[in-house]
């Protein structure tokens, strides 16, 4: 597990600004030896993942547009929803995102930014914890209480003992609320809240606004909730229905 650990890790580290990489940067920053790191390297290159850039680096190779069309497919969710997500920041003012649970992760996989000058500097794509911000959170709850349990499990490292306890205790009120609000979990100085999007009662993503803490007293949030909930059940009904 280590090991298949380790070379996904690898191929997280090539984004949009760091096409290539070379073997001293892959072991430095998955923390693995430079032998590791050919090593690993020459599976991906034999799983025709990643190919020799001619000039020192690697670089993935075209296989993975293969990859990139599946999970475009898979996104026809936040494709649907996206008139949808516009009009919920026109609402409320804030960005509005839709996230969806990828394995022991959480990513935006749709977003609507305001026109303020003060913005969030999050983007799709990003990769969360389950277990820190309110869309996350209401990822985790969905799951419930045995799984999230050994989700922390299977951590490393594992958030503090504490941590745990309090986030267990909180998606047991998230599931009878149906709703979670977070304060600087995420990013500093950002509040945040969030409702699930659910096909029948399976709950496939979460529809969440934050924004800066400051331009959100108790009456805009109040307001905001509201919104997110109506917007919410209009995206299950949306999806529940184009599933039927």
């Amino acid at each position: 597990m280590d090991s298949a650990r380790r070379v996904l890790k690898i191929l997280l580290l090539f984004s949009e600004e760091r096409p290539g990489l070379n073997v001293e940067e892959i072991a430095r920053e998955v923390d693995i030896s430079l032998p590791s790191a050919y090593r690993f390297l020459s599976l991906l290159r034999e799983m025709d993942l990643v190919e020799d850039n001619g000039d020192g680096t690697y670089v993935l190779s075209p296989r993975i547009l293969l990859l990139a069309r599946s999970a475009e497919k898979g996104l026809q969710v936040a494709k649907t929803l996206r008139p949808l997500v516009e009009r919920l920041t026109q609402a409320t003012g804030e960005a509005a995102l839709v996230i969806r649970r990828v394995g022991d992760h959480a990513t935006c996989v749709e977003m609507s930014q305001t026109d303020n000058p003060i913005r969030l500097s999050f983007t799709p794509g990003q990769i969360m914890s389950l277990y820190r911000g309110a869309g996350p959170k209401v990822l985790l709850a969905a799951m419930g209480e045995c799984w999230a349990q050994r989700y922390f499990e299977r951590l490393h490292p594992s958030p503090p003992q504490p941590e745990r306890e309090a986030v267990l205790a909180e998606i047991a009120a998230i599931t009878a609320q149906g709703w979670s609000k977070s304060s600087a979990e995420v990013d500093e100085g950002v509040w945040a809240v969030a409702a699930p999007i659910k096909i029948a009662d399976t709950v496939v993503a979460a529809l969440s606004v934050a924004g800066p803490q400051f331009r959100i007293d108790e009456r805009r949030a109040d307001h905001i909730l509201e919104e997110v909930l109506s917007s919410a059940a209009e995206a299950s009904q949306i999806l529940t229905t184009r599933a039927g």
